[in-house]
């Protein structure tokens, strides 16, 4: 059994007056939100009816489990605003929140969060009335604010708890032994993540903003964000608690072009129009006590640009089996090819012609991952981000004597993923050999005496697993995931009102539509979806499937 109560009140004024060329608006109010959950599980297996489902049908003391949990979280918050514009040219408003978390300590737990955002529209100005019919609109603005975050999964971050485990396969008495477990040491000080964003905005508008263009310009820091603190030696003995322990700034932009436009082809109306958008952004960690920028799961240090894909660099694949040999005596390769100098046996042991030639980029003599800090990653370097740059979309769309036609694209221009040991669809047999699935074009990629050229090296079962020659990411297999796809092309017919009104109808129109009808890629795989990869590395969800449908649309 669960049950979940959430409760919200919201409660605001409004204020809106104009006076003259005078326009003052104003809001105050408040918001309170809780949420309780309880659940209660029990199982008790063997009942003896297959009708009746009550629990004294179970035999008595064994097979029993019960469970149950509870959480509980707060906030209360009060906003305002007040808001300016003299005759539709000076543009004023001024935000400001105070929010109370009931995931902080008590001394911790409000913040203050103001923001603050001006504009201009020169383009009201007289001096603009001798080009307006060509410079239509100009806008520019100006803002800078900051909000609170306190999305956290754990209600209780700043409590340490007590856990009931079971030491399994010993009894006392004849029960199970059970202790009472400490949750690592938390961190008492927690309190809300402050993002503050500064941005410039043009909005410009032309020959009667039949062209319009939308540009902005950000920088985003994000101050004190709740991730785990500073790398801590092993004696502690215990995972390092989430803390206000860094600082992200994130710069970026955002375009939008659109045109519309109308005009008389056949003695009929013809009008179209044409969207673009492109935005991008990067973000570097500017904070975070990792001096030595020594990696570990899920930290962080100064200067790294987050989803960064570090990786070795891969010469081709070594074309004959003296080459091979004589590269295995100058540089040792048993770090990154364990399963080709450890666990490989007979004629199969050692480098040979078709593996791939990890380059020796430090000199060492040796294929590895150095000291594992930023600074000295032996033969690792930054190969790729895992982050999406560029995002894009572009929509066009026509109507003429009843006809109707849209399109809808969208794509990323740049964002990189590699393919995870149990990704079958890339692999093939270098993931699971055993695997029923195997792509049609899988052997015409793979190395072979006769195909040098390949772009797979010569085929070792599981190599793409574990700590064996593929499982290391590198250049040569990490994938570029950008993507054009077509969304949706939908295209109709209405047919003339002197043809439905005879037939009682205002209006009747017949359309084809279709989603997700072609993707053009980068990704060298004809079984991956270029989007489903960035949420499963493995390729274990299904593609965007296409979708057709027909339809009517009728209005009587």
């Amino acid at each position: 059994m669960k049950k979940s109560f959430y409760h919200s009140v919201d409660a605001y004024l409004n204020y809106d007056n104009t006076f003259n060329s005078h326009h003052v608006y104003a809001v105050a109010g408040f918001n309170y939100e809780q949420n309780h959950y309880k659940h209660h599980y029990a199982t008790k297996l063997n009942i003896q009816s297959d009708e009746l489902n009550d629990f004294n049908l179970g035999e008595k003391g064994k097979d029993v489990t019960v469970q149950g949990g509870q959480s509980k979280w707060a906030l209360l918050g009060y906003f305002g605003r007040i808001g300016y514009d003299y005759a539709g040219k000076y543009l004023a408003e001024f935000n400001i929140r105070w929010d109370a978390s009931s995931r902080f300590p008590k001394d911790h737990r409000a913040g203050l969060f103001p923001s603050f955002a001006v504009g201009y529209r020169m383009s009201e100005e007289s001096f603009f009335d001798p080009i307006r019919k060509v410079f239509s609109n100009f806008k520019i603005r100006l803002s800078t604010g900051s909000l609170g975050n306190q999305a956290i999964s754990d209600c209780y971050p700043y409590i340490q708890k007590l856990n009931m485990q079971g030491l399994g396969g010993y009894l006392m008495n004849g029960e199970p032994v059970t202790y009472a477990a400490v949750s690592a040491p938390p961190s008492g000080k927690l309190t809300w993540e402050t993002v503050i964003h500064h941005n410039l905005g043009l909005d410009l508008g032309f020959f009667d903003n039949r062209l319009n263009l939308s540009a902005d310009l950000f920088i985003r820091d994000t101050k004190d964000m709740l991730v785990p603190g500073k790398m801590l030696p092993g004696v502690y003995g215990a995972t390092p608690p989430k803390e206000n322990a860094a600082d992200l700034r994130t710069k970026g932009f955002e375009l939008a072009v659109s045109w519309y436009d109308q005009f008389n082809l056949g003695n009929k109306p013809f009008s179209y129009n044409l969207s673009f958008g492109l935005s991008d952004s990067k973000s570097v960690i500017t904070k975070f006590d990792n001096p030595m920028k020594e990696f570990a799961k899920s930290s962080y240090y100064e200067g790294m640009t987050i989803g960064e894909i570090w990786g070795y660099k891969i010469d081709g694949l070594f074309q004959t089996d003296e080459e091979a040999a004589a590269y295995a005596k100058a540089v040792d390769n048993s770090y990154v090819c364990e399963n080709i100098f450890v666990t490989a046996v007979g004629d199969y042991k050692g480098l040979q012609a078709g593996d791939p030639r990890y380059v020796d980029i430090d000199g060492s003599g040796r294929i590895d991952d150095g000291e594992k800090t930023a600074d000295n990653r032996g033969d690792m370097v930054i190969i790729g981000n895992k982050e999406p740059r560029y995002l894009y979309n572009a929509n066009i769309g026509l109507s003429w004597n009843g006809i109707d036609i849209s399109a809808f694209f969208q794509g990323v221009g740049r964002q990189h993923r590699y393919p995870d040991g149990n990704n079958m669809m890339f692999w093939g047999g270098f993931a699971r050999p055993y695997s029923s699935f195997v792509p049609a074009n899988f052997l015409d990629n793979v190395w072979s005496e006769e195909n040098p050229d390949a772009y797979l090296p010569k085929i070792r079962g599981y190599a793409a697993q574990g700590n064996r020659s593929l499982a290391h990411k590198n250049d040569r297999y990490l994938q570029n995931i950008a993507y054009c796809r077509l969304k949706n092309l939908t295209v109709g017919y209405t047919l003339p009102t002197e043809w439905t009104s005879k037939i009682k109808l205002d209006r009747l129109r017949v359309y084809f539509s279709g989603d997700n009808l072609f993707t053009w890629t980068k990704l060298k795989s004809d079984y991956i979806d270029p989007e489903q990869i960035t949420v499963n590395s493995d390729a274990r969800t299904y593609p965007f499937s296409k979708v057709f449908s027909f339809g009517l649309d009728i209005t009587f």
